[in-house]
C-alpha cells in the first residue's frame, strides 16, 4: 500500500473563529478561544510586515535533495500563489537569505528544512510531519508577529517536478504558507488546506475556492465584502440543543464544492465570500476519529469536544446575491450515522486512502469508490455531485480491513468543470458525502498517437503530448535504449492497476514531446504526468488500446500523403523506391508515382505505421488501396526504430494508372486514419 504522508500543523491548540465569522477553517488563539489570528497588514507589531507586506526568509542551506535555485523557484511560486489571488490583499517580500533554524520569537519569516534531525535546536519535533508551520502572536489579539516553516528532509525526499518517489516542494509550501496567514485546515478533499498529500502530487500548488475565500476574508481587498454574499444559520438537534462543529457545505451549481463551515459552541455557522449565485447547501458530521477522511483529529484542540454521533441533512437551495445574506437553519438528528464514507480509492491508486482522487478532463473509463462501515453491497448507491460525469456500471467489495466499500466505473467529459466533487453513498434514507471527494483536474496537456494525432493510443505505440511549458529547451534523444529524462524533463504514466513507468522520450520541447508508450502499461485508463527542470506540471489522460492503428504521413500531419517506400521484386532482385520528393522548386512534398512494371514485377508497399504490433492475427489486418484489397504480407514492429510499425502490402496489377489513391488499414475493426499514394 502506498504510503499515505500527513500534513502536521505544529500550533494544535489554535483553530478557528469565536464569532461565527468565517466560511473556511481559521486557526484561533486557544483551546478556549476562539477568536482568529491574523497579521495585522495596516498597523503591525512586528517588522516582518513592512508597508502592508510579509518578508519572508529563506535558509541558504536548501534542501539536499534539489539545488538551492530549484527551491527558490518553488518556494517563491508558492507565496506568489496566494499573493496572485484578486481579492485578497495578502502580499510578500522576498528578503535576504537567512542561516536561522529557530522556530520560536526569531523576528523573522525563515523557512528552512532538517536534514540530520527532526528536532530543531528550539526543539519543535517533526517526527512523521511533513513540515510544520509555528506562529507567534499576541493571546490578547490574536495579530501574528512571528512565523517560521520547517520542512523535514530527515525522513522525506524532495522534488519540484512531481516525480512518483518524493514529495512535491511546491505543493506542501503552498499548504503551509496557508498556515502562516492563519488558515487551519479544510475538510474539503481538492482544497490546498486540506490536511493531508503524498509522493508525486502537485494539485496543492493551485488554490481551491475554500483557500482563496479564507485569505479574501481575512485580508480583503477593498469592495469584496460588498461583491460577495454570506449564509448562516443555526445547526441544532430537534429539541433545540446546539450542534458544535456540524461541516456545512456550499456546493455550487456545477456540482464543485465552494467552500463550507464548522459551526461553533452554540451551533451557528456562517459562510462568506460567497459569488453570487445557486448553492445546493447540507449539514454532515465530520467523521469519526481514526483513518478517516476528515475528523475533529485533522482540527486544532478548539474542536476537540464535538462528536459526529448524527445523521447528514437533506440537500437545501440557497440563492445569493452581492452583499446579500441568506439564512439557512439544520437540524439534525443525534444517532449513530447508518453509514460513514471513510476513505477514497482514486484513479491513480488501487489503495482506498483518507485522501481525495484526482482525475483529469477526458479521463475515461477510471474507477473511483468509497470504503466505510454500513454501505450497501447491491444496487446503484453512488453518485457524483455535479455533471460532465458518466457511471457506467457500480460494483462492490469488502477491504482488507473488513470494510464495505461502493465502487463505479467512470468517465469525465473533456468539458466537464474542474473542482472538487462530492463522493455520495446513499442507502434507507441516509447519506454518506465524502466532500471533495473527487478532483476533476485541468486537462492541461493532450495525449495523442503520433501517427495521426488521433485520441486512440497503443500499448507500446509511439504517442505526442502537446500542451504549454512542457520543457525548457529542445531535446533529442541520441541513444538506443532511449532516454527516459530529456533536458530534465519526463512523462510518467499510471495505469489503472497503479503501476507506474517511466516513458522512453525521442522528443521535447516547450509545446510537444515525442515518446513511446512504457512497455508494460496495461490497457486501459492511463494518466500522463509530465515534469520539467521549471518545476511545471502538466497532466493528460488517455485510453490506452492493445490496437489503435495510425499511420504515418509524408508531411507529419497525419493527412495526404503516406510515409512509404515501394520494394520492388523483379527477377529475384530487390529495389527500394521512393514513394514521394521534395519538388525543389515549391519546397512542397510531392509524389512519386508508382510504376507497377511489367506483369513478372511484384511490387509491395511498404507504410509506416504504429499501434499495429498487437493486433490478434494477421488475418485480422486488411489493406485497401483505391478501394481494392491489396495482399497482406506482414503486419508488425519495424524492428529498427522503437515504437514504429510496418505493414506490408502486395499492389494489386488493378491498380495501374489509377493515379491518386486512398489506402486505407484496418486492425482489429480499428480503422486508421487515411493516406494517399500515387499509382501510375
Amino acid at each position: 500500500m502506498k504510503y499515505l504522508i500527513y500534513l502536521l500543523m505544529f500550533c494544535g491548540i489554535f483553530c478557528l473563529a469565536a464569532r461565527p465569522t468565517a466560511s473556511y477553517v481559521r486557526v484561533p488563539i486557544s483551546q478556549t478561544n476562539g477568536a482568529p489570528l491574523a497579521w495585522n497588514l495596516a498597523n503591525p507589531a512586528t517588522s516582518i510586515v513592512q508597508g502592508g507586506r510579509l518578508t519572508y526568509r529563506l535558509n541558504s542551506a536548501g534542501s539536499d535533495n534539489v539545488p538551492f535555485a530549484q527551491v527558490e523557484r518553488a518556494l517563491t511560486a508558492s507565496f506568489q500563489t496566494w499573493e496572485d489571488i484578486p481579492t485578497s490583499a495578502i502580499a510578500f517580500t522576498r528578503g535576504a537569505n537567512t542561516t536561522s533554524t529557530i522556530t520560536a520569537a526569531s523576528g523573522q519569516l525563515e523557512l528552512f528544512w532538517l536534514e540530520t534531525s527532526e528536532i530543531t535546536q528550539d526543539q519543535l519535533n517533526l517526527t512523521g510531519a511533513l513540515a510544520l508551520t509555528r506562529r507567534q502572536f499576541n493571546a490578547v489579539t490574536g495579530e501574528i508577529t512571528d512565523a517560521a516553516v520547517v520542512f523535514n528532509g530527515f525522513s522525506y525526499q524532495w522534488a519540484v517536478d512531481g516525480r512518483a518517489n518524493a514529495v512535491d516542494i511546491q505543493d506542501v509550501a503552498t499548504h503551509e504558507i496557508g498556515h502562516v496567514i492563519g488558515l487551519s485546515h479544510s475538510p474539503i478533499g481538492g482544497a490546498t488546506m486540506y490536511p493531508r498529500t503524498t509522493n508525486g502530487r502537485t494539485q496543492n500548488r493551485v488554490l481551491a475556492s475554500d483557500d482563496i475565500i479564507g485569505a479574501s476574508v481575512i485580508y480583503p481587498e477593498p469592495g469584496f465584502l460588498n461583491a460577495t454574499g454570506t449564509i448562516r444559520g443555526r445547526v441544532s438537534e430537534p429539541n433545540g440543543a446546539n450542534i458544535f462543529g456540524a461541516h456545512v457545505v456550499a456546493v455550487d451549481a456545477n456540482g464543485n464544492v465552494t467552500t463550507s463551515a464548522l459551526s461553533q459552541p452554540d451551533g451557528t455557522y456562517t459562510m462568506q465570500g460567497l459569488p453570487p449565485g445557486n448553492y445546493t447547501v447540507f449539514a454532515e458530521p465530520l467523521d469519526p476519529l481514526g483513518p478517516s477522511f476528515f475528523s475533529r483529529g485533522d482540527l486544532d484542540a478548539f474542536y476537540s469536544n464535538t462528536t459526529s454521533t448524527y445523521s447528514t441533512s437533506a440537500d437545501v437551495s440557497v440563492s445569493i446575491s452581492a452583499a446579500g445574506t441568506a439564512i439557512r437553519d439544520f437540524t439534525l438528528t443525534r444517532e449513530t450515522p447508518a453509514l460513514g464514507g471513510y476513505q477514497v480509492r482514486g484513479p491513480e491508486s488501487t489503495d482506498f486512502l483518507n485522501i481525495s482522487g484526482q482525475v483529469p478532463q477526458g479521463a475515461s473509463n477510471v474507477i473511483v469508490g468509497v470504503n466505510g462501515p454500513g454501505l450497501p453491497q447491491s444496487g446503484t448507491p453512488f453518485s457524483i455531485s455535479g455533471g460532465g460525469i458518466t457511471i457506467h456500471r457500480t460494483f462492490f467489495a469488502t477491504t482488507s480491513i473488513g470494510l464495505p466499500a461502493v465502487l463505479a466505473e467512470i468517465s469525465i467529459s473533456p468539458t466537464a468543470i474542474p473542482g472538487s466533487r462530492n463522493l455520495i453513498v446513499s442507502s434507507g434514507g441516509q447519506r454518506a458525502i465524502v466532500v471533495g471527494g473527487l478532483e476533476i483536474l485541468p486537462s492541461t496537456a493532450a495525449v495523442v498517437s503520433s501517427a495521426n494525432f488521433a485520441f486512440n493510443v497503443a500499448q507500446e505505440s509511439l504517442a505526442s503530448v502537446f500542451g504549454g511549458n512542457l520543457a525548457t529547451a529542445i531535446a533529442q534523444a541520441q541513444t538506443v535504449p532511449l532516454p527516459t529524462s530529456l533536458d530534465g524533463t519526463s512523462i510518467r504514466l499510471r495505469d489503472a492497476s497503479g503501476q507506474e513507468l517511466l516513458a522512453p522520450l525521442l522528443f521535447v520541447s516547450p509545446g510537444q514531446i515525442n515518446f513511446q508508450i512504457a512497455p508494460g502499461l496495461l490497457a486501459g485508463p492511463v494518466l500522463a504526468t509530465i515534469g520539467g527542470r521549471n518545476g511545471f506540471v502538466s497532466t493528460g489522460a488517455m485510453n490506452l488500446a492493445p490496437v489503435a492503428p495510425g499511420l504515418f504521413s509524408a508531411n507529419g500531419t497525419g493527412q495526404g500523403l503516406a510515409a512509404a517506400v515501394a520494394l520492388r521484386i523483379r527477377n529475384g532482385v530487390q529495389t527500394f523506391e521512393p514513394v514521394t520528393r521534395i519538388d525543389p522548386t515549391t519546397g512542397q512534398i510531392v509524389a512519386v508515382p508508382i510504376d507497377l512494371g511489367p506483369p513478372t514485377d511484384q511490387v509491395v508497399l511498404l507504410l509506416f505505421a504504429t499501434g499495429i504490433r498487437f493486433r490478434s492475427q494477421l488475418s485480422a489486418v486488411s489493406c485497401t488501396i483505391g478501394g481494392q484489397p491489396g495482399s497482406l504480407l506482414y503486419a508488425g514492429p519495424q524492428n529498427e526504430f522503437v515504437g514504429l510499425d510496418q505493414i506490408n502490402v502486395l499492389l494489386p496489377r488493378s491498380l495501374a494508372t489509377r493515379g491518386l489513391v486512398n489506402v486505407v488499414v484496418t486492425a482489429d475493426g480499428r480503422t486508421a486514419n487515411t493516406v494517399a499514394v500515387n499509382i501510375r
